[in-house]
């Protein structure tokens, strides 16, 4: 099972369009993640016709999308458990505490939210933000990310643009 993850696109504000190498990515995989603030149902709606898309609404989403979209989900795959938050629920620094609290029996922990790549396995668990392909903030590279699972789980934060 290959898994595109993405968050924080914040379309059309940060950018006008996903970037094309990165709707080319994802004609590859099998299903896509996106933990969060869509901004806009096109967009989500656009994902959707590349492959099947889990998600949740994160706090800079239309009004629309915040009710028609839940705060956090967890869902099986490929014999895995996947939780997927935006992560604006958390603050301060013990983030993957309360990820952890919340989600403690999840093999895999998606979330979003600070536009800062993660992927980090703590215990036996796999954290994974994979920053922003459109909206890179303070962060040096716009990113996304693969999640492939097999008998491993083997997470991959993978760059869109390298600024100089």
């Amino acid at each position: 099972m290959k898994i595109g993850v993405i968050s924080d696109t914040h379309l059309p504000g940060a950018d006008q369009d996903f970037p094309k190498k990165l709707i080319e990515e994802l004609k590859n995989v099998d299903l896509i993640i996106h933990a969060g603030d869509h901004c806009e149902l096109r967009f989500l709606n656009k994902l959707k016709s590349i492959a099947e898309v889990k998600t949740v609404a994160g706090n800079r989403d239309s009004y629309q999308l915040q009710q028609k979209l839940k705060d956090k989900i967890t869902f099986e795959t490929a014999g895995r458990k996947i939780s997927v938050i935006h992560g604006h629920q958390f603050r301060g620094r013990n983030i993957l505490q309360g990820l952890n609290y919340s989600f403690g029996d999840s093999d895999i922990i998606v979330f979003g939210h600070t536009h800062r790549p993660f992927n980090e396995k703590v215990s036996d668990k796999l954290f994974f933000n994979p920053g922003s392909p459109t909206d890179k903030r303070l962060e040096k590279n716009y990113t996304f990310g693969i999640i492939e699972i097999d008998e491993e789980i083997k997470a991959e934060i993978k760059i869109l643009k390298e600024e100089s």
